[in-house]
C-alpha cells in the first residue's frame, strides 16, 4: 500500500480527525447522543476507508454503525460490550493513522490499515468443509465457505470464500416470513454460477481470482467480473483430512504476540475432532454455549441467538440426543447416528477460553452443514423479496 501524500493525505487526515472527535463526543455524552446523523457520518468515513483500501478501519466502522443502529432501534440484539470494544478500536485506529500520516511512517500506517497482500490465481480447485451463516434482519445475509485447496488430489491449505446478499425488511425468514437465507444460494451470481454448488460436496474450480492474505486467517478468494466458479466433479477422500494437531496448536499459541488491535477471538484455527461429546447448553449474552468435551479439553460450542443460529441449535440438540443432524450437504441421510463421524469447526482462543464454532459433521460421504436449513424454498416469495430489494 502506498502511503497517501499531498492533498490525499490532508483529506484523509481531516476525515480521521473528524472520526476520532465524533467517537470522543459519543464517549463523553453517552449513547443518548447517538442519532441517525451519527451513523451517516460513520458511513461516509466507511466508504472513504473502503475506497482507499483501509480494510481494518472499514470493517470496524461497519460493525460500529450496525451496533449503533441496533441501539437507536432498541433492537434486543444490541450489545454494549461489542459496541464498546469496536468504538474503542475505531478511535485507536483513527488517531494512530493520523499520527503515522503526519510523521510519514509508512510501516505503522500499513500495519494499522491492515493492507492485505494479494496474488492472482488463474485456476485453483477446492472443496467445502463447512459454512458460517451470518444474518442481519432487514440488511443482509452472508455465507462464509470454509474450504481446503486440493493439491495433487489431497486436501491442503485452508481457503475461505464469502457470498453476501441484501435482505430488505419485509416477509423474509429473518423477519418471520417465508424466505429462508439459504434460498439466496440458488440465485445466479454475475460470474454465472449458483453458490449452492459449494455445498454439494464436490470439487469446485475457481478461475481468474485473487487470493487475499493476512496473518489472521486463511487465504480469501475474491472474485472479479471475469472470474468463473465451476463444479468439477465428485470428491471421495474425506477421510484424508487430518485430526486436530493439539501440539501444533499449543506451539502457535505460545508463539503468538498480543496486539492491542486484534479482536478477542482473532487467534483461531480450523479443527477436526474425532472423539467428542456435547452437553446441555447455557445462555449468556445472547449466545448459547454447548459444552463440548474433546481431547481432554472443555470447549464452549457457541451458537448465536435468533434466526442466524436456529439451524445450528436444532442440529446440536439432535446430536446431543444421539440423532443425526439435518441440513444441506452430501452427508445428510447417509449412515447411522452411531457411525463414527468427525466434527469440523473453527476454534477461537477467546479471553482464555476455547470457543468452538461447530460447522459440519463429516461423514464418509461428505459434510452435513450444521448452520444450514434444508427446508423447502418458496420461489415466489423469494422473487417478491428480490423485487423489493
Amino acid at each position: 500500500m502506498t502511503l497517501p501524500s499531498g492533498a490525499d493525505a490532508e483529506r484523509l487526515q481531516g476525515l480521521l480527525d473528524e472520526l476520532a472527535a465524533e467517537v470522543e463526543r459519543l464517549l463523553r455524552g453517552g449513547m443518548t447522543t447517538a442519532t441517525t446523523a451519527t451513523r451517516d457520518k460513520l458511513d461516509v468515513t466507511f466508504r472513504e476507508a473502503s475506497r482507499q483500501g483501509l480494510l481494518r478501519l472499514a470493517g470496524t466502522l461497519s460493525l460500529v454503525s450496525r451496533e449503533i443502529g441496533r441501539y437507536v432501534a432498541q433492537d434486543p440484539q444490541f450489545s454494549a460490550r461489542r459496541l464498546s470494544f469496536f468504538i474503542g478500536r475505531t478511535w485507536l485506529l483513527a488517531r494512530g493513522m493520523v499520527g503515522a500520516l503526519r510523521a510519514g511512517d509508512r510501516a505503522t500506517f500499513e500495519r494499522l490499515a491492515m493492507d492485505r497482500r494479494s496474488e492472482k490465481a488463474s485456476e485453483l480447485r477446492a472443496v467445502t468443509l463447512g459454512v458460517i451463516k451470518k444474518v442481519v434482519p432487514g440488511s443482509f445475509c452472508a455465507f462464509e465457505f470454509r474450504m481446503r485447496r486440493l493439491e495433487t488430489g489431497k486436501l491442503g491449505a485452508p481457503l475461505s470464500f464469502t457470498e453476501m446478499f441484501p435482505m430488505k425488511a419485509g416477509p423474509t425468514k429473518a423477519a418471520g416470513g417465508d424466505v429462508p437465507p439459504e434460498a439466496y444460494l440458488v440465485l445466479e451470481r454475475p460470474q454465472r454460477y449458483k453458490p449452492r454448488i459449494l455445498l454439494d460436496g464436490g470439487v469446485v474450480t475457481f478461475r481468474d481470482v485473487m487470493l487475499l492474505g493476512s496473518e489472521a486467517g486463511p487465504l480469501r478468494v475474491s472474485l472479479g467480473k471475469d472470474s468463473r466458479v465451476e463444479a468439477a466433479g465428485p470428491f471421495d477422500r474425506w477421510s484424508s483430512l487430518p485430526a486436530w494437531d493439539v501440539a501444533g496448536a499449543l506451539a502457535r499459541v505460545r508463539a503468538h504476540e498480543v496486539d492491542p488491535l486484534e479482536l478477542p477471538n482473532e487467534l483461531h484455527e480450523e479443527v477436526v475432532l474425532d472423539e467428542w461429546q456435547i452437553g446441555e447448553p447455557t445462555t449468556v449474552e445472547q449466545r448459547h454455549a454447548y459444552p463440548v468435551q474433546a481431547r481432554g479439553l472443555a470447549l464452549d460450542g457457541v451458537v448465536a441467538d435468533g434466526i442466524e443460529g436456529q439451524a445450528l441449535r436444532d442440529n446440536l440438540e439432535r446430536m446431543r440426543k444421539g440423532q443425526a443432524p439435518l441440513g444441506l450437504g452430501p452427508g445428510v441421510g447417509k449412515g447411522k447416528p452411531s457411525d463414527r463421524r468427525r466434527l469440523f469447526g473453527v476454534l477461537h482462543y477467546e479471553t482464555c477460553r476455547f470457543v468452538l464454532q461447530p460447522l459440519a459433521l463429516l461423514t464418509a460421504s461428505g459434510p452435513i452443514h450444521l448452520m444450514t436449513s434444508a427446508e423447502g424454498i418458496d420461489h415466489k416469495a423469494l422473487l417478491r423479496n428480490l423485487v423489493r430489494s
